[in-house]
């Protein structure tokens, strides 16, 4: 009886759109690197309302979960979903406040790279997001693929790990001012965690997965 009642499919929309919304924003953070136009508010201020969307839809996502009472997939999963796609939104957002308060003026090629790979985490979350609505019906290319995306986001946040620590040991022998090292240390840390914020997502999307097909 219980499968013919309707589910609020409404969940995979949210998780959608906030996806979407932290590739805008991992983006947004990329071209503020690339320019090095780190006093720029205009940028800044695309990165913050980026911010402000996520937390947003997240706060939707968690109304509709208390007025809901069948759901598509279990009320824990959907929470830290929401969750922790929206983390990577504010892990990126810190990362940009960080360097305007810092007055940054210099942006080295390591980076600009992390950033990029970021951005790459990101889409590949985003693209694993979308296909969590179609897992069930794993005998189509998307659900296939979906496996794919989830071992591609886990191989992005490696090559952030290597890219990470090769940077640190070439930051702690720059011989630059100890607060730049600070700074530069802390910046880089942020960006990393949002990566890893991103894998976090692939593994919960897996578990998922795991547990509804």
């Amino acid at each position: 009886m219980f499968g013919l009642l309707p589910k609020n499919l409404e969940f995979f929309d949210c998780f959608e759109r906030s996806a979407v919304n932290a590739l805008h924003c991992a983006e947004l953070l990329s071209d503020l690197a690339k320019s090095g136009e780190v006093s720029n508010f205009d940028r800044l201020g695309a990165i913050t309302e980026a911010e402000h969307v996520g937390d947003k839809i997240t706060h939707e996502t968690l109304d509709r979960l208390e007025r809901t009472y069948i759901t598509p997939i279990d009320r824990d999963d959907i929470h830290r979903l929401i969750t922790r796609i929206d983390d990577v939104v504010d892990a990126a957002e810190a990362v940009a406040q960080r360097m305007m308060y810092y007055k940054i003026t210099s942006i080295s090629d390591a980076f600009k790279n992390q950033c990029e790979v970021l951005v790459k985490a990101t889409r590949l979350m985003g693209a694993a997001v979308n296909g969590l609505r179609h897992m069930k019906d794993r005998g189509r290319k998307a659900g296939i693929d979906i496996d794919q995306l989830i071992i591609a986001v886990h191989t992005a946040e490696e090559e952030a790990d290597s890219t990470h620590h090769k940077f640190l040991g070439e930051l702690f022998e720059s011989g630059l001012d100890p607060f730049q090292v600070i700074k530069w240390k802390e910046l880089h840390e942020l960006v990393e965690q949002a990566i890893d914020y991103c894998d976090d997502v692939a593994c919960m999307i897996r578990g998922i997965i795991l547990k509804n097909v």
